[in-house]
């Protein structure tokens, strides 16, 4: 039950970020996609996780410089690589 929660909002959030990966996100949509990503990765490998704190880190410097800096698409990037890459761990550790 809770694997299928897990995958239901890691597909949202994955389709949310689609036009992100870009850079075309607004500040504040990425902050509120980034607070649902970071609760999610919290599920599935815990605050104490390297990919939780990376995530925190990437993602409130990104949202620090803005999206007027040339660096927001590359954090955007960074934050969605994170957020799969939990993802798939947590996939490899519930099989």
């Amino acid at each position: 039950m809770k694997k299928n929660y897990i995958e239901t909002r890691y597909a949202r959030l994955i389709d949310e970020s689609k036009p992100s990966t870009r850079g075309f996100l607004r500040s504040d949509d990425f902050k509120a996609w980034g607070k649902s990503a970071l609760k999610l990765i919290d599920e599935m490998c815990g605050v104490t996780s390297m990919y939780y704190t990376t995530f925190l880190r990437t993602h409130h410097e990104a949202l620090v410089i803005g999206t007027e800096d040339a660096r927001f698409p590359t954090h955007v990037s960074l934050c969605i690589s994170i957020l799969k890459s939990a993802y798939q761990e947590f996939v490899r550790e519930s099989d």
